[in-house]
């Protein structure tokens, strides 16, 4: 698979057959994955790799955590509120896009909470991986942490799987922090979704709309 090829057909999938992934398939994923970019090869991004039993644990402990009303919020801003223009568009776009798609309308909150708990499941797919950085690092190194988790993905392309990377992990760190005994030295960043999706499947035949080069790129020429 040509990298480019890899990258146009990477998009978040939400749904997920229940086919085992082989350990050795993540192993490389992750050995090649680490040639990431990482200024003054810190290398920075820890992984905690979950699957079979362990992943069903650490779903049953967060959804727990979640019914018991205990969800902190993440240790980092994912995103600064309000959200200025035209970033608010976009969100609001995808948002009932995607909801159109699985039929929930807007104000049905329990379907929309419903959705959401599919995430902490990893929206069944066989392997979860949580990712985390040391507290101690600076924004640099949350960049070679991103850099870590776009090559993971894009290599789960190149052995025939999908991804849905879950910010809403993050939610939950002090229960994630105890399940996969997470150092209090690190945050829980994300997790990751992989397994075998089916494309056609709503709702993973959403692609979502990219701006044109002429909203972010600046040309000069001379």
């Amino acid at each position: 698979m040509k990298v480019s090829d890899a990258i146009l057909s990477r998009r978040s999938m939400r749904v997920f057959k229940p086919d085992p992934v082989p350990e050795e398939k993540i192993r490389r994923i992750i050995e090649v994955s680490k040639r990431a970019a990482s200024n003054v090869n810190l290398q920075p991004w820890r992984l905690y790799v979950t699957m079979g039993e362990a992943r069903k644990r650490l779903s049953a402990a967060v959804l727990a955590s979640l019914e018991a009303g205990e969800s902190p919020g993440p240790e980092y801003s994912v995103y600064k509120r309000p959200i200025p223009e035209p970033y608010r568009s976009r969100q609001v776009a995808v948002g009932k896009a995607l909801y159109g798609m699985l039929n929930i309308p807007k104000g049905d909150a329990e379907g929309m909470s419903r959705q959401h708990k599919r995430n902490y499941v990893f929206f069944d797919a066989p392997v979860g991986l949580i990712m985390t950085v040391d507290r101690a690092h600076g924004h640099g190194q949350w960049l070679d942490c991103g850099a870590f988790l776009a090559n993971l993905m894009l290599m789960a392309r190149e052995e025939g799987l999908h991804t849905c990377p879950q910010a809403a992990f993050a939610n939950h760190h002090p229960t994630i922090r105890r399940e996969l005994k997470i150092p209090d030295n690190e945050i829980v960043i994300c997790g990751l979704a992989i397994g075998h999706a089916d494309e056609n499947d709503v709702p993973n035949n959403l692609i979502t709309e990219r701006a044109p080069l002429e909203d972010f790129v600046a040309w000069h020429r001379a």
